[in-house]
């Protein structure tokens, strides 16, 4: 008896309803762990939320700047020296990434914050993507999986990059965050 593989769905490039909230979540062949909000007002309403439950004020030229800034890269006690210092041509994959660890798990707060804020400004939940390196394994990626699953999602997009000619270990830590016409949703 022969068994077939699944069928798998591709869609174009994380479609979504007009003015959805979108958000992905990166992890880098170094494993670290970044955070995208495709939203400015989104992302200066999550920075406030983040800043309170820290005890970080961030004055209104850091949070217009972080607005301009669509990914969360470094842990929220280094944000504000990472704002201080930031230009648009810096690689965010070269930084050190969000605490994903079950003692000191920011990207659950970003993530829950972010939630929030987007039913508030648009009545409905945040959709998640999960956007990994193809050399990791699932140990890497299974703090992601639980911090999702604390918060019952249990839905989200999983991007893939499904270009054979960019489909070998030399790729660069920043080719899942520069995908565009290869990259697919894979659900």
């Amino acid at each position: 008896m022969k068994i077939e593989e699944p069928a798998i769905s591709v869609a174009p490039q994380y479609s979504s309803p007009r003015g959805e909230f979108k958000s992905t979540v990166f992890i880098g062949r170094t494993r670290a762990v970044m955070y995208q909000l495709f939203d400015k007002h989104l992302r200066k309403a999550t920075l406030q939320q983040m800043g309170e439950i820290y005890n970080i004020q961030f004055d209104s030229a850091e949070i217009e700047k972080f607005s301009k800034i669509d990914v969360v890269c470094v842990p929220i006690a280094s944000l504000k020296k990472y704002l201080a210092a930031y230009n648009d041509k810096q690689p965010f994959f070269n930084q050190p990434g969000i605490p994903v660890t079950p003692g000191n798990n920011e990207l659950a707060d970003w993530i829950l914050e972010s939630r929030k804020v987007s039913r508030a400004l648009q009545g409905h939940d945040l959709n998640v993507a999960i956007d990994a390196d193809k050399t990791l394994l699932y140990p890497d990626i299974e703090n992601i999986f639980n911090t999702l699953r604390k918060q019952n999602i249990f839905f989200f997009r999983l991007i893939a990059s499904i270009n054979p000619s960019n489909d070998n270990s030399k790729d660069s830590e920043s080719d899942s965050m520069k995908r565009s016409d290869y990259s697919r949703v894979i659900y």
